[in-house]
Parts: structure tokens; sequence; C-alpha cells
């Protein structure tokens, strides 16, 4: 693997610890900050992420060559490469737009990507990846390691998340998103979103995804295509 690993008993959170050790000049970019557990794991906007003892709590730093603009595209391969990793070893992970892992409609796990930005570049990009694997898992969610996978133990979890992150950067950088949202659009979960605007309930289908990671959605009834950003719109899971 070409990561450097450094493991810690409990951390406040391994984005967190990333980010220190940045200000700090003490790690390079392609270096994974694992803990057993978290005491303030967290997700998307801003909700809390239980981090209790047998899950997987890992945040990788990236220097990618890339705009602030396409800071999302970050989330989409890593969630792509995860995916298609996981799956290699029997597991049948499913996705949701924009940085969910599912398994029969249950949260798996999810990415948590933060960027800092220097005259309009991403300097530095932390991926936070949190994966179910033996913890207590909270009503809705699923663990890996109830399942039957090729996967052993913790180290093979590490190893294939680490694998499939490489592989959605490796491609992203050499080939573009193009491929890669493609199978994405593939691997969700469901296509169909639904939407109350002003008490009325529109029904509509997820027919592509930008390479900025927007959501393109159209609705019945209307002949344009609506475009969301993920900070406006969630997919939900029913």
């Amino acid at each position: 693997m070409n990561f450097t690993v450094i493991n810690y008993e409990e951390l406040d959170s391994t984005n967190n610890e990333a980010w220190r050790l940045i200000d700090r000049l003490e790690v390079a970019s392609q270096t994974a900050i694992i803990a057993k557990r978290q005491t303030k794991g967290r997700g998307q906007r801003g909700n809390q992420w239980q981090s209790d003892l047998g899950g997987l709590f890992m945040s990788v730093i990236l220097q990618p060559n890339l705009a602030a603009s396409q800071a999302n595209q970050i989330t989409l391969w890593s969630a792509w490469g995860i995916a298609k990793a996981l799956n290699a070893t029997g597991a049948n992970v499913r996705l949701k737009w924009l940085n969910d892992l599912l398994i029969d409609r249950r949260k798996l796990g999810g990415i948590l990507t933060e960027t800092r930005i220097e005259a309009g570049k991403i300097l530095y990009a932390v991926v936070g990846i949190g994966i179910n694997w033996t913890n207590q898992v909270p009503e809705g969610a699923i663990a890996l390691g109830e399942l039957p996978t090729t996967l052993s133990s913790m180290d093979e979890l590490i190893e294939v998340v680490l694998a499939g992150l490489e592989l959605g950067q490796i491609r992203s950088e050499h080939e573009g998103m193009v491929g890669i949202l493609a199978e994405y659009l593939q691997m969700l979960e469901r296509k169909n979103v639904h939407q109350t605007v002003d008490g009325q309930e529109l029904q509509g289908e997820i027919i592509d995804i930008r390479p900025t990671g927007e959501l393109v959605v159209r609705w019945e009834g209307n002949s344009q295509n609506a475009i969301y950003q993920p900070q406006n719109f969630s997919v939900g899971y029913q």
C-alpha cells in the first residue's frame, strides 16, 4: 500500500487529528490516521458520528491536484472506489449520493471530506471514513462483520478500504470522472426521489451526477432538469 498509517487508541476525531498534524508539518500526503474510538466523531451537516469500539474510524490526508470547485470529486471517487473494493470481498455495497455506503438500504458507512484552499486550489484534503465492522450500530445501520465476506479482521478491512481509496484517486487522475460517475450512478441504491414543496409532493428520478458533485433530477411534469448542491438536497433512505 502507498499509505503511511498512524494508529491511536482514542481521538476526539481522526479528521481533527489529521489537521493538527498538518498544522505541525508532521505528516505528508498519503497518510492515514486511525483510531479505535472517537469521542467527537462527526458526519455530514454537522451530525455526530457514533464511534464505538469495533468500528473503523480513519482519515486520510491527500494533496490532490484539484481546483477548489472540484472538491466534491474527492468524495465521489472515494465512495466509488471503497464500494468497489468492498464488493470484491463479497459485500453488496451500494451508494447514496453523495457520501454514504449502504447494504440492504441500511447505512454501512460514510465519508466526510474537508479541504484547505489556497489561491483557488486544494492545498490539503482530509477524507474521513467511518465503516461499521463489529461495533454496535444504531437503528437503520448495518455492520459488515456480521455479513458473509472474505474479510476476517479489521486489518484486512483497512487494507481493502485504502486500496479502494487509492483506486478512486488513481483512476480520477488518469482518466477523469466520466467513467467513475457512470459506474457511481449504476451503484446508487435507488434513483427515485421525492420532495415536498409548498405542501405538494414531487416525484422524480436521478438522471445524472455532475463532475462537480451536483445531483441532476428530472421531476415528473417538468421538462427542465433540476440541479442540486449536496448541502441543499438530501436523497433520504426510504
